[in-house]
């Protein structure tokens, strides 16, 4: 099974940068980072070394004890693992927030030995790094990188399929019908009940086992559940669970998925939820999606930023948590009787997690209560283009029309389940295209690999 991720280009390129510093690679857990951070080692480094901060936090604390010394700390690694580490050797400090010195080390490494090759992983960082006097976050001395769960284009090439992921793109390109659409659809729907965990994507082309796949999804969810009573306070981690549970079905509403603190508890004011958001966010568990002031670049969120839609980080967490049957969804009857409000919050859902993962930002308008358009992207002109996702092929949009007569955009794009066609300045996308849209947009940078 092919699991190699588009972050790899990008490590390469930082392998390669002659003004290179130690790497944090951050991202929610069970994303992947320390499997790619191997993988990418193995590929591009005569040796990699690795040192876990959560499996061997004993054994490693005294090492960052004292002065920070870098050749020193690699000496001693060395001691530790059995191996000579050189200045070939890629060195891997997993779930480095769990020390906070061997945070602040990286300064010292920065500094006194940039030749050597280091790449710091990092899972609830910011959270659970503790906050002591003596050290400090190395500002200006780290380069940073984010994972997000696999994209669909990456769960093609892991299902073995990239010459369909190529086909996609080359009919995107060329604004041209996809020949393999139906078999996309199908794929499309696999991906979103499976999300793009890893370690679920993994189980569930290894198995096709829905139940399994369902099993592992629970156990995720727990354990991020877990998360949140471990490094928030009691009444932080309340408030905090009840955000993560109302979010699914927030997001399956028949009307405005705008999300409504009053769902939760009548009364519920935002500045007594302020750090539950904010906690969910440094953890990579959620997206916030504002609403804009005005449509135009740069994009700004309307008023204080209590308006917006939230986002789970991935559409299998997500239909795990609503409920529904992966058998059914897949199958085309069966989505036919899938309720659109369901339906509608998973694509929503999907498309912010695919423009996360291709590092595109987003907000949506809306003009009262008679038009909302679901996302306002930017190209690289700097034009606001705005973005209808529709769950099914009704290709109809009143709202995206009334955006259109006001603002005259010079192109819209329509997210659905028909195929790829541009009609004047309207450009209708298959929702298994998504990957696509840095292309679209003139921002696709060198991700792929």
């Amino acid at each position: 099974m092919d699991l190699r991720r588009k972050i790899e280009n990008e490590l390469v390129e930082w392998k390669n940068r002659p003004s290179r510093q130690p790497l944090l690679l951050l991202g929610a857990r069970q994303v992947g980072k320390t499997y790619t951070a191997h993988h990418f080692g193995e590929n591009n480094f005569p040796s990699v070394v690795t040192v876990n901060f959560q499996t061997d936090l004993p054994r490693l604390l005294p090492l960052f004890e004292g002065q920070l010394e870098p050749r020193r700390i690699l000496e001693e690694i060395g001691y530790l693992t059995g191996t000579v580490i050189t200045p070939d050797t890629l060195v891997i400090f997993d779930e480095v927030q769990l020390c906070p010195a061997a945070v602040t080390s990286l300064k010292y490494f920065a500094e006194q030995t940039p030749a050597q090759a280091i790449i710091a992983t990092g899972s609830l960082f910011g959270i659970s790094v503790n906050r002591q006097e003596r050290y400090s976050f190395p500002v200006g001395k780290v380069d940073l990188a984010h994972m997000f769960p696999l994209d669909f284009e990456e769960f093609l090439w892991a299902a073995g399929q990239p010459v369909q992921a190529d086909g996609i793109r080359a009919s995107v390109h060329r604004r041209e019908p996809f020949i393999g659409h139906d078999d996309a659809i199908r794929s499309l729907r696999q991906y979103l009940m499976t999300g793009g965990l890893p370690r679920v994507v993994g189980s569930f082309l290894q198995s096709v086992d829905w139940a399994e796949t369902r099993r592992l999804q629970r156990d995720l969810a727990t354990l991020y559940v877990a998360d949140m009573a471990l490094y928030a306070s009691a009444a932080d981690a309340v408030r905090t669970r009840s955000i993560w549970e109302s979010i699914p079905r927030q997001l399956t509403r028949e009307t405005s998925h705008k999300f409504k603190l009053t769902d939760i508890k009548a009364g519920a004011r935002f500045h007594q939820y302020d750090t539950s958001f904010a906690w969910l966010e440094t953890a990579g568990l959620i997206h916030r999606h504002y609403q804009t002031e005005q449509p135009v670049a740069p994009l700004r969120p309307r008023e204080n930023g209590t308006f917006f839609k939230a986002y789970l980080l991935d559409t299998g967490i997500l239909s795990a948590q609503l409920g529904v049957v992966p058998q059914v969804f897949c199958s085309e009857s069966g989505y036919a009787q899938i309720s659109p409000a369901f339906r509608g919050g998973i694509a929503e859902n999907y498309v912010k997690q695919a423009l996360a993962a291709a590092g595109i930002d987003s907000m949506y308008w809306s003009s009262g209560n008679t038009a909302e358009v679901d996302f306002l992207l930017t190209d690289s002109a700097m034009r606001v283009i705005p973005m209808e996702v529709k769950s099914g092929d009704n290709a109809r949009s009143r709202s995206l029309a009334a955006y259109q007569a006001s603002f005259h955009p010079k192109l819209a794009i329509r997210l659905s389940t028909k195929n790829i066609g541009l009609e004047k300045d309207l450009l209708s996308l298959p929702l298994y295209a998504a990957f696509c849209l840095p292309g679209v947009l003139g921002t696709e940078s060198a991700q792929r690999v």
